[in-house]
């Protein structure tokens, strides 16, 4: 890590194994970038846990927005801040 405040981005296409390390201490996520290139990803277990739970919540309110969207309706989040001035 650097002292850029600029975040950085990686974007995977793939997850190709994830394996422990450390004991089982550490979780070694290999992913698939769009280039074709391979990245790991050293996840602690207990940010793992973390992870997974804002994953999963993130894919629930997805899928949620989805039905809504292909339903013609917006989410109720866009409904709380639409502003029909606008």
């Amino acid at each position: 890590m650097t002292d850029d405040a600029r975040p950085r981005v990686l974007a995977i296409t793939s997850i190709t194994a994830v394996s422990t390390i450390d004991g089982g201490d550490t979780l070694a996520a290999e992913v698939s970038g769009p280039d074709g290139g391979t990245v790991f990803l050293l996840i602690p277990l207990g940010a793992a846990g973390a992870l997974i739970t804002q994953l999963t919540d993130a894919a629930e309110r997805g899928a949620q927005e989805r039905r809504l969207h292909s339903r013609g309706r917006l989410p109720a989040v866009e409904l709380s801040t639409f502003d029909p001035s606008a």
